[in-house]
């Protein structure tokens, strides 16, 4: 009895991994969930400060992974002392300090970029870059010429995982109990191609939740969760709408028309979390 049951197992782990379509697949259908164009993204983000909560208003202007612009105000308490405003292009992090342009390099940890690639290939360079899947694991592979060719053996860096109480295409390595840190990995939904978790090489973890589809393809998450240490951040999504063309002219430095302020949070409880949050995670 004990060997039919671990025979009945066996073939359901087989089952199971001979249905996981290949890393090139996932990617493309993944890619495709992040629409065409120009969008508008408004939402909010709430900070835990103290017994209460802080909440900014985000609105991004999006073309691509590397090509943003976003413009950060406070609530009625803050409304004229907090705002932020960067443009992200070409790989460079710009704003606006004492009408003087400055440039730095986008962070490690810009955890927006994901949620936007428009190119299968630069996900799967990005993703590589982040250890999470080999280096050519996208790579086309040769058109097999006979029947005996087309046997897939599926890749170690992906698996089937639950979270978000639904089925995901988890890739990297996952994480055993004895390491001290849990490893890189992305989490895609099986049946709906978009991305429920993020971990990244730092252990910082996004997680998204309720998507909806918007115009020209777009599906995007109605609430998301950052994660890094003690500190949790969450953030509401408010509308997603796409904008024409033209538009392509505000992702230029010189499109810049607000100054960095700061001072509205530097006697508020969520000052640190606030700054770390715009510097690190933006």
């Amino acid at each position: 009895m004990k060997f039919l049951f671990a025979t009945f197992f066996f073939f359901l782990a087989f089952q199971a991994q001979a249905f996981i379509l290949p890393t090139r697949t996932i990617v493309q259908k993944t890619v495709e969930n992040s629409g065409s164009g120009i969008y508008a993204i408004e939402q909010e983000v709430q900070f835990s400060n103290g017994d209460e909560t802080l909440t900014v208003k985000e609105t991004w202007l999006i073309d691509s992974d590397k090509t943003m612009r976003l413009t950060v105000t406070g609530g009625k308490d803050l409304q004229n002392t907090f705002k932020l405003q960067f443009i992200y292009n070409g790989g460079q992090k710009w704003s606006q300090v004492n009408n003087t342009r400055k440039s730095e390099k986008v962070s490690d940890d810009f955890i927006e970029r994901y949620l936007n690639f428009r190119s299968p290939e630069l996900m799967a360079s990005a993703l590589a870059h982040l250890k999470i899947i080999p280096a050519g694991a996208y790579a086309k592979k040769a058109v097999p010429r006979t029947g005996a060719d087309f046997k897939y053996d599926g890749e170690p860096w992906v698996r089937f995982s639950r979270t978000g109480g639904v089925v995901n295409y988890a890739f990297g390595t996952a994480t055993q109990p004895e390491q001290e840190n849990e490893l890189p990995g992305i989490w895609i939904e099986q049946d709906h191609f978009v991305i429920r978790k993020l971990r990244l090489p730092s252990q910082a973890e996004m997680s998204a939740n309720n998507y909806s589809q918007f115009a020209k393809g777009l599906h995007y998450p109605r609430s998301r969760t950052i994660r890094w240490g003690a500190n949790t951040v969450t953030i509401r999504l408010i509308s997603a709408q796409a904008r024409p063309q033209s538009a392509v002219s505000l992702f230029q430095p010189n499109s810049l028309d607000s100054n960095l302020k700061w001072d509205g949070i530097n006697n508020i409880p969520a000052k640190d979390v606030i700054t770390e949050f715009y510097t690190r995670f933006r």
